[in-house]
Protein backbone atom coordinates (compact mmCIF):
# COMPACT_ATOMS: atom_id res chain seq x y z
CA UNK A 1 0.00 0.00 0.00
CA UNK A 2 2.61 2.96 -1.41
CA UNK A 3 -0.17 4.84 -2.73
CA UNK A 4 -1.27 6.16 1.07
CA UNK A 5 1.92 8.31 1.02
CA UNK A 6 2.07 9.76 -1.80
CA UNK A 7 -2.05 10.40 -1.95
CA UNK A 8 -1.43 12.56 1.35
CA UNK A 9 1.62 13.95 -0.20
CA UNK A 10 -0.43 15.48 -3.31
CA UNK A 11 -3.47 16.28 -1.14
CA UNK A 12 -0.97 18.18 1.67
CA UNK A 13 0.21 20.04 -2.02
CA UNK A 14 -3.21 20.79 -2.87
CA UNK A 15 -4.25 22.50 0.29
CA UNK A 16 -0.79 24.45 0.52
CA UNK A 17 -1.08 25.73 -3.02
CA UNK A 18 -5.11 26.68 -1.82
CA UNK A 19 -3.78 28.20 0.98
CA UNK A 20 -0.78 30.38 -0.86
CA UNK A 21 -3.97 31.09 -3.32
CA UNK A 22 -5.97 32.65 -0.94
CA UNK A 23 -3.17 34.31 0.72
CA UNK A 24 -2.51 36.00 -2.61
CA UNK A 25 -5.96 38.22 -2.14
CA UNK A 26 -7.01 36.84 -5.42
CA UNK A 27 -4.72 37.71 -7.71
CA UNK A 28 -4.37 41.52 -6.63
CA UNK A 29 -0.89 42.71 -7.31
CA UNK A 30 1.57 42.40 -4.09
CA UNK A 31 5.48 42.30 -4.07
CA UNK A 32 7.41 39.98 -1.65
CA UNK A 33 9.67 42.15 0.36
CA UNK A 34 12.82 41.02 2.37
CA UNK A 35 10.98 40.11 6.02
CA UNK A 36 14.43 41.06 7.90
CA UNK A 37 14.35 45.10 6.38
CA UNK A 38 10.51 45.55 7.19
CA UNK A 39 10.27 43.33 10.23
CA UNK A 40 13.30 43.96 12.22
CA UNK A 41 13.32 45.60 15.61
CA UNK A 42 15.49 49.09 16.50
CA UNK A 43 17.96 48.65 18.48
CA UNK A 44 16.27 50.56 21.02
CA UNK A 45 14.04 48.01 21.21
CA UNK A 46 14.64 44.51 23.35
CA UNK A 47 13.26 41.48 22.11
CA UNK A 48 11.52 38.86 24.75
CA UNK A 49 12.66 35.58 25.26
CA UNK A 50 11.13 32.83 23.16
CA UNK A 51 11.16 29.55 23.69
CA UNK A 52 13.13 26.56 22.07
CA UNK A 53 10.33 26.04 18.83
CA UNK A 54 9.70 29.45 18.59
CA UNK A 55 10.12 32.82 16.58
CA UNK A 56 9.14 36.31 17.41
CA UNK A 57 7.97 38.00 14.45
CA UNK A 58 8.10 41.81 15.10
CA UNK A 59 7.04 44.32 13.11
CA UNK A 60 7.94 48.29 14.24
CA UNK A 61 5.91 49.73 11.33
CA UNK A 62 2.65 48.12 12.45
CA UNK A 63 4.22 48.26 16.05
CA UNK A 64 3.46 44.67 17.03
CA UNK A 65 4.72 41.11 17.53
CA UNK A 66 3.82 37.69 18.41
CA UNK A 67 5.45 34.38 18.68
CA UNK A 68 4.86 31.72 16.19
CA UNK A 69 6.05 28.00 15.60
CA UNK A 70 9.40 28.04 13.82
CA UNK A 71 8.30 25.68 11.28
CA UNK A 72 6.42 28.26 9.45
CA UNK A 73 7.82 30.12 6.89
CA UNK A 74 6.71 34.06 7.03
CA UNK A 75 6.53 36.49 3.71
CA UNK A 76 5.41 39.71 3.25
CA UNK A 77 3.47 41.31 0.21
CA UNK A 78 3.02 44.47 0.13
CA UNK A 79 -0.24 45.80 -1.70
CA UNK A 80 -2.34 48.47 -2.63
CA UNK A 81 -3.44 51.09 -0.22
CA UNK A 82 -0.58 50.85 2.13
CA UNK A 83 -1.91 47.17 3.05
CA UNK A 84 0.12 44.83 3.80
CA UNK A 85 -0.57 40.64 3.46
CA UNK A 86 1.82 38.35 5.89
CA UNK A 87 1.73 34.82 5.64
CA UNK A 88 3.07 32.03 8.22
CA UNK A 89 2.92 28.85 6.48
CA UNK A 90 3.87 25.29 6.53
CA UNK A 91 2.89 24.31 2.99
CA UNK A 92 3.93 20.53 4.03
CA UNK A 93 2.25 20.39 7.13
CA UNK A 94 -0.65 22.42 5.46
CA UNK A 95 -0.24 24.38 8.54
CA UNK A 96 -0.79 28.26 8.37
CA UNK A 97 -2.50 31.78 8.98
CA UNK A 98 -1.96 34.97 7.02
CA UNK A 99 -2.44 38.34 8.31
CA UNK A 100 -3.81 41.32 6.35
CA UNK A 101 -3.39 44.96 7.64
CA UNK A 102 -4.75 48.16 5.95
CA UNK A 103 -5.47 51.72 7.15
CA UNK A 104 -8.82 51.94 8.66
CA UNK A 105 -10.04 55.35 10.21
CA UNK A 106 -13.09 53.74 11.73
CA UNK A 107 -13.72 53.17 15.25
CA UNK A 108 -16.01 49.82 14.65
CA UNK A 109 -16.08 47.71 11.44
CA UNK A 110 -18.07 48.48 8.60
CA UNK A 111 -20.73 45.86 6.68
CA UNK A 112 -18.88 47.14 3.80
CA UNK A 113 -15.53 46.53 5.35
CA UNK A 114 -16.57 43.24 5.84
CA UNK A 115 -18.75 42.36 2.46
CA UNK A 116 -15.54 43.83 0.55
CA UNK A 117 -12.99 41.79 2.41
CA UNK A 118 -14.95 38.31 3.01
CA UNK A 119 -17.25 38.03 -0.07
CA UNK A 120 -18.43 34.93 0.88
CA UNK A 121 -20.51 37.42 3.51
CA UNK A 122 -20.78 34.14 5.69
CA UNK A 123 -20.12 35.34 9.00
CA UNK A 124 -21.38 33.05 11.90
CA UNK A 125 -20.08 32.10 15.31
CA UNK A 126 -19.21 35.57 15.48
CA UNK A 127 -17.83 36.66 19.43
CA UNK A 128 -16.29 39.50 20.67
CA UNK A 129 -12.38 39.26 22.25
CA UNK A 130 -9.53 40.99 22.89
CA UNK A 131 -6.00 40.84 21.37
CA UNK A 132 -3.76 42.63 23.87
CA UNK A 133 -6.53 45.05 25.03
CA UNK A 134 -7.55 45.79 21.17
CA UNK A 135 -11.47 44.85 20.87
CA UNK A 136 -12.41 42.47 17.68
CA UNK A 137 -14.76 39.89 16.61
CA UNK A 138 -13.76 36.34 16.30
CA UNK A 139 -16.32 34.46 13.36
CA UNK A 140 -15.71 31.82 10.87
CA UNK A 141 -16.35 31.92 7.33
CA UNK A 142 -16.12 30.13 3.86
CA UNK A 143 -13.72 30.28 1.05
CA UNK A 144 -14.51 28.85 -2.03
CA UNK A 145 -11.02 27.47 -2.46
CA UNK A 146 -10.31 26.79 1.00
CA UNK A 147 -13.53 26.05 2.90
CA UNK A 148 -14.31 26.98 6.09
CA UNK A 149 -12.03 29.86 8.25
CA UNK A 150 -11.97 31.25 11.32
CA UNK A 151 -11.26 35.08 11.37
CA UNK A 152 -10.22 37.40 13.79
CA UNK A 153 -10.55 40.80 12.69
CA UNK A 154 -9.35 43.94 15.50
CA UNK A 155 -8.90 47.48 15.21
CA UNK A 156 -5.51 49.27 16.71
CA UNK A 157 -3.67 53.12 16.23
CA UNK A 158 -5.34 53.20 12.51
CA UNK A 159 -5.21 49.63 11.38
CA UNK A 160 -7.51 46.88 10.20
CA UNK A 161 -5.92 43.83 11.15
CA UNK A 162 -7.07 40.42 10.04
CA UNK A 163 -6.35 37.44 10.77
CA UNK A 164 -7.21 34.16 8.97
CA UNK A 165 -6.58 30.18 8.99
CA UNK A 166 -8.18 26.92 8.72
CA UNK A 167 -10.99 26.32 10.35
CA UNK A 168 -9.43 22.87 12.11
CA UNK A 169 -6.32 25.15 13.19
CA UNK A 170 -8.39 27.65 15.36
CA UNK A 171 -7.28 26.56 18.58
CA UNK A 172 -3.80 26.63 16.93
CA UNK A 173 -4.24 30.05 15.61
CA UNK A 174 -5.82 30.76 19.34
CA UNK A 175 -2.03 30.09 21.06
CA UNK A 176 -0.24 31.88 18.44
CA UNK A 177 -2.40 35.19 19.41
CA UNK A 178 -1.84 34.66 22.95
CA UNK A 179 1.57 35.53 22.20
CA UNK A 180 0.71 38.82 20.31
CA UNK A 181 1.65 42.27 22.08
CA UNK A 182 1.33 45.63 20.57
CA UNK A 183 5.22 47.84 20.51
Amino acid sequence: MRRTPIVAGIALFVVAAAITFYFLRDGEEMQAINIFTAATMSESMQSRVVSPGAKEYRNTAYRFSLLYPETLTVKEYIEKGNALTITFQDAKQGEGFQLFIVPYSEPQISEERFKRDAPSGVRTGLTDMTIDGATGAAFYSENTTLGETKEIWFIRGGFLFEVTTLKPLESWLDDILLTWQFL
